[in-house]
């Protein structure tokens, strides 16, 4: 073999390395724009379960606040009846305490 015919199989040699890395290159750009891609779709995905699990959980809080609040107006309201009758009772008492004093003073 001549010195000729090496130098062509070196430079044969080199083109197909050179062939090789360039296609290596593209298949890394490939994978690495692929994985990209699944990446942020994975990421969208989780965003959206994320948005749907604090919307179910805000609901079911809003719900609990919901029942509370009824719970603590009764109780309110239950209070404020309670109170408006003891006043009503008093009121009785009351007129009737004011009338003796007022009796009692015309009478001195």
């Amino acid at each position: 073999m001549g010195k000729e015919e090496t130098l062509l199989k070196l430079k044969d040699s080199e083109s197909q390395i050179r062939a090789l890395k360039e296609a290596a290159e593209r298949d890394r750009e490939q994978a690495l724009r692929i994985a990209r891609r699944e990446a942020l779709e994975l990421r969208e995905k989780m965003r959206d379960q994320a948005e749907a699990r604090y919307r179910e959980i805000l609901k079911g809080a809003e719900s609990a606040l919901a029942a509370e609040r009824e719970r603590i107006i009764a109780a309110g309201r239950a209070e404020a009846a309670k109170i408006a009758a003891m006043g009503r009772a008093n009121v009785d008492r009351a007129v009737d305490h004011v009338l003796q004093k007022f009796k009692g003073a015309l009478h001195v």
